[in-house]
């Protein structure tokens, strides 16, 4: 129903639409963020440490694929 809504609307309404969505998860995550403010810097903590994982993965070669794996099914 909401996917019919959805096509049914204009390139311009659409548009609207996912700017609003934006919007609106901005300002509830910043809202949310005012009562709490741990919230608004644990999920760039979280992600930063994630690719900081990552890269130093890729700097030993953990996460780099073996040239001599074979993928054929």
């Amino acid at each position: 129903m909401i996917h019919d809504l959805y096509t049914s609307l204009t390139a311009r309404e659409q548009r609207a639409v996912r700017w609003s969505a934006a919007a609106t998860a901005a300002a509830r995550r910043l809202s949310t963020a005012w009562a709490d403010p741990w919230l608004l810097l644990s999920v760039p903590v979280i992600a930063g440490g994630y690719l900081a994982w990552l890269a130093r993965g890729r700097r030993r070669g953990e996460h780099v694929a073996d040239p001599g794996d074979d993928w054929d099914f």
